[in-house]
C-alpha cells in the first residue's frame, strides 16, 4: 500500500519539483504544466519549443541526412550485389551450357571412336578369317590331292592284290588252278 499514492502527494510532489505551493500546484483544478498563468510555465513551453527546434534542426541538418546517406549507401551495396550476383548467375549459366555442350561433344566422339574401332576390328578380322579360309583352303585342296593320288595309287595297287587273293581263294576252294586272264577281266570290270 505504499506505493500507492494518492492524488494530493503526487500534487505536492509536482508542486515541489516546479518550485510551488502545494496550494498553487492545483490552481483552478489543472495541471502546473497547463496553467498557463504561472510565469514558469510560459518559461517551460520556451525552453521546450527551443529544445525542440535545436533538436530538429539537429537532426535534419546532420543526424538524419547521415542516416540517408547509410541508408542509400545499404541500398546501392544492395543493388551492387543483385547485380553481381545476376551476373555471376548468367555466368554459371553459361558454363553450364558450355559443359553440357563440352559433354554431348565428347559422348559423340567417343561413340564414334567406338564404332571405327569397332569396325576396325571387324575389318581385320574378316581380313583374318578371309586369310585363314584361303589357307585352309590351300590345305584342303593338298590334303583332297593327296588322298586322290593315294586312291589312284591304292585302286592301281588293287587290281593285282585282288588277282592274287581270287586266285589263292579258287585254289583252295576248287582245288584247280584258275585262269589269270578271266580273273583280270573280271576284276577289270568291277573296277571300271
Amino acid at each position: 500500500m505504499r506505493l500507492m499514492m494518492t492524488r494530493r502527494s503526487i500534487r505536492v510532489i509536482l508542486g515541489a519539483v516546479l518550485g510551488l505551493t502545494p496550494s498553487a500546484a492545483m490552481a483552478g483544478g489543472k495541471m502546473p504544466q497547463m496553467d498557463f498563468s504561472n510565469p514558469l510555465t510560459g518559461e517551460q513551453v520556451v525552453w521546450m519549443a527551443i529544445i525542440m527546434i535545436g533538436l530538429y534542426f539537429i537532426l535534419s541538418r546532420w543526424a538524419l541526412p547521415q542516416i540517408g546517406q547509410v541508408i542509400e549507401n545499404r541500398q546501392n551495396r544492395i543493388l551492387s550485389d543483385l547485380d553481381t550476383a545476376r551476373a555471376a548467375k548468367a555466368r554459371a549459366e553459361h558454363a553450364v551450357a558450355e559443359l553440357n555442350l563440352a559433354i554431348r561433344n565428347a559422348r559423340e566422339a567417343s561413340q564414334s571412336a567406338i564404332a571405327e574401332a569397332v569396325n576396325a576390328a571387324k575389318a581385320k578380322a574378316r581380313e583374318q578369317s578371309a586369310a585363314l579360309t584361303a589357307e585352309l583352303d590351300a590345305q584342303i585342296a593338298r590334303a583332297e590331292a593327296e588322298i586322290d593320288i593315294s586312291r589312284q595309287q591304292a585302286v592301281a595297287a588293287l587290281p593285282p592284290v585282288a588277282e592274287e587273293v581270287t586266285a589263292s581263294l579258287l585254289q583252295r576252294l576248287t582245288g584247280t588252278s584258275a585262269d589269270r586272264a578271266r580273273i583280270e577281266r573280271t576284276i577289270a570290270a568291277i573296277l571300271a
